[in-house]
């Protein structure tokens, strides 16, 4: 779904001086199945134009599907009439939005692989996983390719276009009472290594027998699916600019301070291919490469215009969508942990006796400011003895705060994947070791 510049300007003209347009056009196909059938396809275009209007220290938006004349002029009536009822405000929030601070914006290549969207491949890669697995085995799941065109223009001359693409492949095999899974994600459909699946499956489904629930305190290793979600929803709530000066961050006040272990390096980078690239936000602040945690001490935060103040007077890019359903602080995108030289077999060998967590469910923010979450394990959970796996172990909650665990990082391993959130655009992490104490299995 391309979107056109002239189609964005005459947009601009009629919406008036103080505007910006952040125009999204979604372009999704998907394959379901479950039960080692396929139960549905789909495909979807969308356009989605988000509205907003900054004049004389009022503020309004609105949403658009079209970026036709005559509704633009619908909606630009509306929020006319919205702005001449408002209060005039000498507040930095609402004031007149800032010129881009200078910088290039990285290009980024659409994969052709996805681009064509030939419904044939995503047919084959379910064939190669329900073919590979153990004939007793069910296999669920689905694949989704993403072509996302993106612009944001305002009225001050600011235009900033991307074509960004994505495909992904979930498959959860259940055999004999047990599940495993694996997801697997990149922006180049032909580098999704699909025929090992497979194997990772059959591997993870291995007959073991089930023990009982572990009660207290022990070493968890953390496969990269499960660190995906402890880091993303760290990153989420404790690394955003605006999080940090208004108190709500564990990490408030901290700058230059130890707040992980020094096991741990995290950045933020949309411009590394390890990741999902992207070239800038919904404000049109150009992506850059943020240096947040080395070695444990914390060392910066993402911004967005609002809040540059505390990144150098320059937003880092990382501004969110207008009425974004996770707020409307800037968060982290691209989040990249990077790797230790532990092997996985060296990581099970010093996990000793434990649990191992390939997957959490969710986590579920129960106190922000404590990083206090709950959250389940999902889909082949073990426990190991003397650094080997022997048994199955029941799927269990935690309840834990996120720091306190990402202080009690033994051992980090040297082998990341790359996944994603819902609220995050991608996430590169390996596994992670942790020290008994802060996860408890009660």
């Amino acid at each position: 779904m391309s979107i056109e510049r002239t189609d964005i300007e005459q947009a601009l003209e009629i919406l008036g001086p103080g505007s910006r347009l952040d125009v999204l056009g979604e372009n999704a196909d998907l394959l379901r199945y479950a039960e080692s059938e396929i139960t549905a396809q789909h495909s979807e275009r969308r356009l989605r134009v988000r509205v907003k209007v900054n004049r004389d220290g009022r503020i309004a938006g609105g949403t658009l599907e079209t970026l036709d004349p005559e509704a633009v002029r619908v909606l630009a009536d509306r929020l006319n009439a919205a702005l001449a009822e408002l209060p005039t405000s000498d507040s930095t929030d609402s004031a007149p939005d800032q010129p881009v601070a200078d910088g290039e914006q990285v290009p980024v290549e659409p994969a052709q692989s996805i681009v064509d969207c030939d419904p044939a491949v995503r047919h084959q890669w379910f064939s190669t996983v329900r073919d590979g697995l153990d004939p007793a085995a069910r296999l669920g799941g689905a694949i989704r390719y993403d072509v996302l065109d993106r612009a944001v223009a305002d009225s001050t001359g600011l235009f900033r276009s991307e074509t960004l693409t994505k495909a992904s492949i979930q498959a959860i095999a259940k055999q004999d009472g047990q599940s495993a899974s694996v997801k697997l994600v990149h922006r180049d459909a032909d580098l999704i290594p699909v025929g090992d699946i497979p194997g990772r499956l059959r591997e993870a489904l291995r007959p073991l027998p089930v023990r009982e629930k572990f009660h207290g305190s022990c070493r968890v290793l953390l496969k990269p699916s499960a660190v995906n979600t402890l880091i993303a929803t760290f990153g989420l709530w404790a690394l955003g600019a605006q999080h940090y000066a208004s108190g709500r961050s564990v990490l408030t006040g901290r700058l230059g301070e130890q707040v992980v272990s020094e096991n741990l390096t995290l950045v933020d980078d949309a411009t590394d291919a390890a990741g999902l690239l992207s070239g800038f936000d919904a404000e049109g602040n150009v992506r850059r490469r943020t240096p947040l945690i080395e070695r444990g001490v914390l060392t910066g935060l993402v911004s967005d215009r609002r809040r540059a103040g505390l990144t150098g007077g320059v937003p880092t890019g990382h501004a969110v969508p207008d009425g974004w359903r996770f707020g409307g602080d800037p968060v982290p995108s691209h989040l990249l942990l990077d790797a230790g030289d532990a092997t996985e077999d060296e990581l099970l060998a010093e996990c000793g006796s434990g649990l191992v967590v390939n997957r959490l469910d969710y986590l579920r923010v129960l106190h922000p400011k404590q990083t206090l979450v709950t959250g389940t394990t999902r889909d082949a959970t073990y426990w190991a003895e003397d650094g080997k796996v022997v048994a199955w172990h029941p799927q269990l909650r935690f309840t834990f705060r996120m720091d306190e665990v990402l202080n009690a990082v033994l051992a980090v391993g040297a082998v990341r994947e790359i996944g994603d959130q819902t609220f995050m655009d991608s996430v590169v992490v390996p596994s992670l070791l942790i020290e008994a104490g802060p996860l408890v299995l009660t």
